[in-house]
């Protein structure tokens, strides 16, 4: 997600689709838990709409392997690059999401003096870390802490060697896939959280794998395009089918982690990879998008709870207007937040 490390365009358009697909499975992840056995032809539409955006998570994974893993750093340089652009700007919105949490509770139950303070804010960090969209930034600083060594190591192997070791990687996935992986909170079953640092790790590896690949045909691209489809609807029915089958809302096939979720990345990733847009407001809206999509990420949650607490959410409209007008909503007052805090002194360094 760090949007710093090059600007080559289709790796600028991967970044922006990648942050496009989180914030639409922000917005649209209401509707499907919503409408769910109330009003199946508007759940239809969010399941859809969710099934073609799960690519958004690996893919961010895939750009800093493709980005990250190839290089050789000194270490002293490679941690404070990336823990500078990465943890410096996370404390800072840490801090602003405790105090809007802080803001949202009724008033007869905020607390007020430091003790207080103190132990509802380490409460809140040990149950879903202060807020749920942040598992991914604990996660990516984890990560970086054996990026060097990862990439030193895939850099000595031949592709059949790094092919092996994605097809080890996609079976660990399969036969931990009923395992409650704790991604959120940190109240123990640390060793969970662990195997779901390492399983994700293997989106790096497989981010790099793809790069190091030829310039792809426009045959592939038009082959990686219709697997991408297919992925689609392969998660949206199976969904439907599964949720009949167990009576209740079943999402499993919405994991970031699921076979399914992995060839969509897959498939996207060769659609993009090299390509190149020609029309010059579009280049430039997604480079913009792409250069601040760290702090978007950071703060856009912030946005749609502000949203959702004015009662502005997908339900104001039908969800073929509201979920994409809540998307254009959320990313612009996202970049503007962002774009403001830029410009103030010393801005640059927390806004993400």
């Amino acid at each position: 997600m760090d949007s710093k490390t090059t600007n080559i365009q289709w790796l600028d358009s991967l970044r922006a689709l990648a942050l496009l697909g989180v914030i639409i499975i922000h917005i649209s992840s209401p509707l499907v838990n919503m409408t769910y056995g109330k009003n199946m032809p508007y759940w239809w539409i969010g399941n859809m709409v969710d099934s073609a955006v799960r690519f958004s998570v690996p893919l961010f994974l895939m750009m800093s392997g493709a980005t990250l893993l190839g290089k050789e750093y000194k270490l002293s340089d490679f941690y404070k690059r990336r823990f500078s652009r990465v943890l410096v700007p996370f404390l800072f919105w840490m801090v602003v999401y405790w105090a809007y949490r802080w803001t949202t509770l009724a008033p007869k139950v905020q607390p007020h003096d430091f003790s207080a303070i103190w132990n509802w804010a380490t409460g809140l960090f040990l149950k879903e870390g202060i807020s749920k969209h942040f598992w991914y930034v604990y996660m990516i600083l984890f990560i970086y802490l054996f990026v060097p060594f990862l990439g030193k190591g895939l850099r000595k192997l031949n592709r059949s060697a790094i092919s092996n070791i994605l097809l080890l990687w996609v079976v660990l996935t399969f036969t931990f896939k009923s395992v409650p992986l704790n991604m959120y909170g940190w109240s123990g079953n640390y060793g969970s959280k662990l195997l779901g640092f390492f399983l994700y790790s293997g989106f790096l590896v497989l981010g790099f794998y793809l790069s190091k690949l030829p310039v792809y045909s426009g045959r592939i691209r038009i082959s990686a395009a219709a697997v991408f489809i297919l992925s689609v609807l392969v998660s949206a029915v199976s969904t439907y089918f599964f949720s009949q089958k167990a009576h209740k809302l079943d999402l499993s096939m919405y994991s970031y982690l699921s076979i399914n979720t992995i060839i969509q990345s897959i498939a996207i990733f060769m659609w993009i990879k090299d390509s190149s847009i020609k029309n010059k407001p579009i280049s430039l809206i997604q480079t913009n998008i792409s250069n601040y999509s760290y702090g978007i990420y950071l703060v856009h949650i912030l946005v749609i709870s502000f949203l959702f607490d004015k009662g502005i959410y997908w339900k104001f409209a039908h969800p073929l207007l509201s979920l994409p007008l809540l998307t254009f909503i959320v990313l612009v007052c996202s970049f503007g937040i962002i774009f403001v805090l830029r410009k103030i002194p010393l801005g640059k360094y927390i806004s993400g």
